[in-house]
C-alpha cells in the first residue's frame, strides 16, 4: 500500500502545488444538497443538522481537499466532510489527527497509477508511515457512494473507518481508541469467523472484507451505516459490536424512516421500494 500511495501522490504533485484549505460558508444551497444527497444528514432534527454542518466546516478548516485531474467543487468538499462526520458522530470531541490532505481523482486506478485500465479498480486509499495524513478518493465513487445509500458501499465511509482504525498507530481492524478492552478478543474472533464464512461463500458481506481484519472492519462499517437493519438481522453480533464501537444505533434510526411502498427504491435499482429493499429487509 505504501508504494502504491507514493506512486499516486508523486504523479499528482507534478500537476499542482497544494494551497491552504479554503474556508467554506454553509449556504441554503449547501444544506439542500446535504439533505438530498446524504441520507444520514437528512433524518437529523434541526439542532443535529446544525451540529453536523458545524463539524463538516471544522473538518474542512483543517483539511485540504485537492483535485488531481478534476476540479474540486463545494459538493465534493461536503461529501468528504460528511464521511468524516458520520463515523465520528458518536464522539463529539473526535478529531481526525491522522489526515490533513484528501486528493480527489477522476476515477478508479491501479497499482501503477493508471486510470481506465482493466485492473483499475482502486477507488480509495489512506497513507501510512511517512505518508500518514494523506487520503486518495475517486471523485466518481465518492458521489456514487452517497447517491446510492443501499448498496453497502461508500468509499468515504470505508476510508474514514481505516483512519479510525489506525488512530492507535496500527491498521489491524481493531480500533482501540473506541473499543473497550473487554471486547477485543470477542471482536477479533468474530472477524475471523465472518471472514471464514465469506471465503466459503456463506455470507452477503462483500468479498473484499475477507482480505484481512482491517478491510473487514471498513467493509462492515459501510454495511452498518448503509443497511443497518439488514446487518442487524443477518449478522447481529457484527451489528451490535459496531453499534457499541460507534455509539450509534443506526437500525433504530432507519426504522423511523417511512418510505412509501410504491415509491422508487432509494437503492437506485429502478424498482418500487416494496419489490426491492423492503422485501429484503422484511422477508
Amino acid at each position: 500500500m505504501l508504494r502504491l500511495i507514493r506512486s499516486v501522490l508523486d504523479r499528482i504533485r507534478t500537476y499542482f502545488a497544494p494551497e491552504p484549505p479554503m474556508a467554506l460558508a454553509m449556504t441554503p444551497a449547501h444544506r439542500a444538497f446535504l439533505a438530498e444527497t446524504v441520507a444520514f444528514y437528512s433524518v437529523l432534527d434541526a439542532a443535529d443538522k446544525l451540529q453536523f454542518e458545524q463539524r463538516c466546516l471544522s473538518f474542512l478548516a483543517t483539511t485540504e481537499i485537492i483535485g488531481h485531474d478534476v476540479d474540486v467543487t463545494d459538493e465534493d468538499k461536503l461529501l468528504v466532510a460528511s464521511g468524516s462526520v458520520i463515523l465520528a458522530w458518536g464522539f463529539s470531541q473526535w478529531h481526525y489527527v491522522n489526515v490533513d490532505q484528501v486528493f480527489l481523482v477522476s476515477g478508479a486506478f491501479n497499482e501503477h497509477s493508471e486510470f481506465g485500465e482493466a485492473d483499475s479498480n482502486i477507488t480509495g486509499l489512506v497513507g501510512t508511515h511517512q505518508l500518514r495524513g494523506k487520503m486518495i478518493l475517486s471523485q466518481a465513487a465518492l458521489h456514487k457512494g452517497f447517491k446510492n445509500s443501499k448498496d453497502k458501499r461508500n468509499v468515504a465511509i470505508h476510508e474514514f473507518a481505516h483512519l479510525i482504525d489506525m488512530a492507535d498507530g496500527k491498521v489491524d481492524g481493531l480500533p482501540r481508541q473506541i473499543v473497550s478492552h473487554n471486547y477485543v478478543l470477542p471482536w477479533l474472533d468474530l472477524i475471523d469467523k465472518k471472514i471464514n464464512d465469506i471465503e466459503r461463500n456463506r455470507s452477503d458481506i462483500r468479498d473484499y472484507a475477507a482480505t484481512n481484519r482491517a478491510e473487514f472492519f471498513s467493509v462492515a462499517s459501510e454495511y452498518f451505516f448503509e443497511r443497518p437493519k439488514l446487518l442487524k438481522r443477518k449478522h447481529p453480533k457484527v451489528y451490535h459490536s459496531l453499534e457499541r464501537f460507534y455509539q450509534q444505533n443506526r437500525a433504530a434510526v432507519q426504522a423511523e424512516l417511512r418510505i412509501r411502498k410504491k415509491s422508487p427504491c432509494p437503492c437506485g435499482s429502478g424498482k418500487r421500494y416494496k419489490r426491492c429493499c423492503l422485501a429484503e429487509e422484511n422477508p
